[in-house]
Parts: C-alpha cells; sequence; structure tokens
C-alpha cells in the first residue's frame, strides 16, 4: 500500500512540478499589435525555452525513481510523454505569432497533464514512495540547474525588454489619442490626469521586472490595467461631450438657416405654412436628439438622425415649390404689366378716338 504521507506529497509534487499554469508574458497587454511584436515573440520563446528544460529535468527525475521501481516496463508511457513534450518545445522557436505560441502553450499543458496522469498510475503501480519520488525530482533538477538557471535568465531579460517597450508603445497610443482629442477642441484635462498616473508607473514596473519579482508586477499590472480602463472611460465621456456639443451646436446653426429662409419668404409675401410645419417637426427632434447623445445611445442616434434626413429632404422640396410659386408670380406680374403697358400704347395712338365726317 502506499503510505498516506506519500499519497499527500505526490499530489502536491506532481501539481507544483508538473502542472502548473504557464504565465503570460505581461499580465496587461492593450493594443493587439504589440501582440506579434518580434520582442513579444522573443520574450514568449524564450520562457517556453526555460520552462521546457525546467520541466525535462523534473520528468527525467520522476522517471529515474519509477524505473527504480519496475524496471524500464514501468516507465515507457513517461518517456512518450516526455517525448512529446519536448517535440512541442522544440517546435515553438519556428513560431512567429503570439496565437501559434499560446496554442503551443496550450498543448504543453495538455501533455504535462498526461504525464502527472501516467506518473500517478506507475507510482501506484510500483507502491512507491512520494518522498523519494520528491528526491529524486529534487536531485535531477539540481543535476541540470545550470542549464535552467541560464534560460531563466535570459527569459527574465527578453521579458523585460518586452514589457517595458510595451508599456512605452501603449504610452504612446494613449497620448496620440489624446493629442488628436486636444487638436479637435477637446478639453482632455481629466483624462490626461489619468495617463499621468500611469506613466508614474514605470519605474514600479521595472523594478518589478529587474528583481524577478512576480508578485510585484501582478501588484503594478494591476493598477496599470485599472488605470487603463478608467481613462479608456474617460476618453468615451469627453468624446460623447465634444459630440453633443457639436452636434447641437450644428443643429441649431442649420435650423436657424433654414428659419431664416422662411421668414424671408414670409416678408416677400409666400404661403410658407408647409414649409414651417416640417420646420416645427425637426426642431421637435431636438430634445430627443439631446437625450440620446447624453445617454451614448447610438442605434436612438441613427434612428433620429434618419428622421432629420428624411424631414430634411421633404423641407428642401417644400422650399422648392415656394420658390417656385414665387417665380411664377413674378411672370405673371411681369406679364400683367407688360399686356397694361401695350394697352396705354394703343390709347396714345395720333387720331384713335377722333371722329370724321
Amino acid at each position: 500500500m502506499i503510505e498516506r504521507k506519500g499519497i499527500r506529497i505526490l499530489s502536491l509534487c506532481i501539481l507544483a512540478l508538473l502542472a502548473s499554469g504557464i504565465p503570460a508574458v505581461s499580465a496587461w497587454s492593450q493594443g493587439q499589435s504589440w501582440n506579434d511584436n518580434p520582442e513579444h515573440i522573443a520574450a514568449m520563446q524564450a520562457y517556453t525555452a526555460y520552462s521546457g528544460e525546467l520541466f525535462k529535468a523534473k520528468m527525467n527525475g520522476a522517471a529515474q525513481y519509477i524505473g527504480t521501481l519496475n524496471g524500464s516496463a514501468s516507465t515507457g508511457s513517461l518517456q512518450t510523454d516526455e517525448q512529446q513534450f519536448l517535440a512541442t518545445v522544440a517546435s515553438v522557436p519556428s513560431m512567429t505569432t503570439d496565437d501559434a505560441i499560446t496554442q503551443a502553450w496550450g498543448t504543453m499543458k495538455a501533455q504535462v497533464a498526461q504525464y502527472r496522469t501516467d506518473l500517478k498510475a506507475a507510482l501506484s503501480a510500483g507502491r512507491g514512495s512520494g518522498t523519494a519520488l520528491q528526491t529524486s525530482v529534487n536531485s535531477s533538477v539540481t543535476a541540470d540547474q545550470a542549464t535552467i538557471q541560464s534560460l531563466d535568465t535570459a527569459y527574465w531579460t527578453a521579458r523585460e525588454t518586452s514589457r517595458l517597450d510595451e508599456f512605452t508603445y501603449n504610452d504612446g497610443r494613449r497620448t496620440g489619442i489624446l493629442a488628436n482629442l486636444t487638436a479637435k477642441g477637446v478639453d482632455v484635462t481629466s483624462a490626461q490626469q489619468i495617463e499621468t498616473q500611469i506613466q508614474a508607473l514605470q519605474p514600479g514596473l521595472k523594478a518589478g521586472l529587474d528583481a524577478r519579482d512576480d508578485s510585484q508586477l501582478k501588484t503594478v499590472n494591476t493598477q496599470i490595467d485599472a488605470l487603463c480602463q478608467q481613462l479608456s472611460q474617460q476618453i468615451v465621456s469627453i468624446s460623447w461631450q465634444a459630440r453633443e456639443t457639436a452636434r447641437l451646436a450644428q443643429f441649431d446653426n442649420t435650423t436657424a438657416r433654414m428659419q431664416d429662409r422662411l421668414t424671408n419668404l414670409t416678408a416677400r409675401g409666400q404661403d410658407i405654412t408647409g414649409a414651417q410645419t416640417i420646420l416645427s417637426q425637426i426642431l421637435g427632434l431636438r430634445p430627443q436628439l439631446q437625450t440620446a447623445l447624453e445617454n451614448h445611445d447610438e442605434a436612438t442616434l441613427r434612428t433620429l438622425n434618419s428622421q432629420i434626413v428624411s424631414l430634411d429632404q421633404q423641407y428642401n422640396q417644400a422650399l422648392r415649390a415656394i420658390v417656385s410659386e414665387a417665380r411664377a408670380q413674378m411672370n405673371r406680374t411681369s406679364m400683367y404689366r407688360g399686356m397694361n403697358r401695350t394697352a396705354s400704347y394703343r390709347g396714345m395712338r395720333p387720331g384713335a378716338n377722333s371722329s370724321t365726317g
């Protein structure tokens, strides 16, 4: 029978040694275009090399112990599992995209899980000891420590380069957005204050990378993530405020010009009843337009803008009809005046009204 202490150690040992999740190179990555950046890919590849070597040493140590229980027959499945795992590790250096490497990591995790299952079965069949298994694994890792440490150093170097350049890249994107809004006359003061807080976290991020402190990095990245969410929300808010101001000003200026035209036509004695009714309908949509802008309601805005466009077309048709009628009246007036002048000329001819005989 396997001792209970051995079962407990086996469970903890295998979970810790072989089934630990592979972390992302950076906990926060805004901007998908960065994911396939060569520095980002290099960091992912460096992590794969480090973790692959570490797991290989642990797998070798575990297989060596199992081999002492039942000979080579009991290690066959473990050797197959390890070979498949290492083949996946070896495929990563030729990969050039985040998606491809992430998929490879998923395969590695599944292969580690399979190794754990087969190792547990072999240990149980050979009535092995979890403590002895741990000792064999530790010994194997110690023997390969120089290579593991070298790969770990290479990984942290690549990770720091990638993460700090990613920070700079995203900082440039954010400041570019704020500069663009400023150029459009948008007040970005509140958003800039948040961006300044994000920028102030860069030294802490670098310190965590220099110290190889995942706990500190998690804290800093969490702060960056929270501030970036605040910044995103603030940018959306001020952008909508600017959009509301511009849209309502355009609405007011346009409807004012429309009313001026009708006022001028009224002064000339034209009947503008139809066009005025349409303009009143357009003006009646302004409160709804303002509410939709305040609520950031794109769907309602599309509906309202469609209605405004339709009413605007009707207004222009009515306006053209009024102008056409005004021209027709002018033509008729000119014709009547011409006829009257002709009649007057005829009455003024010499002898037109004299009698003879």
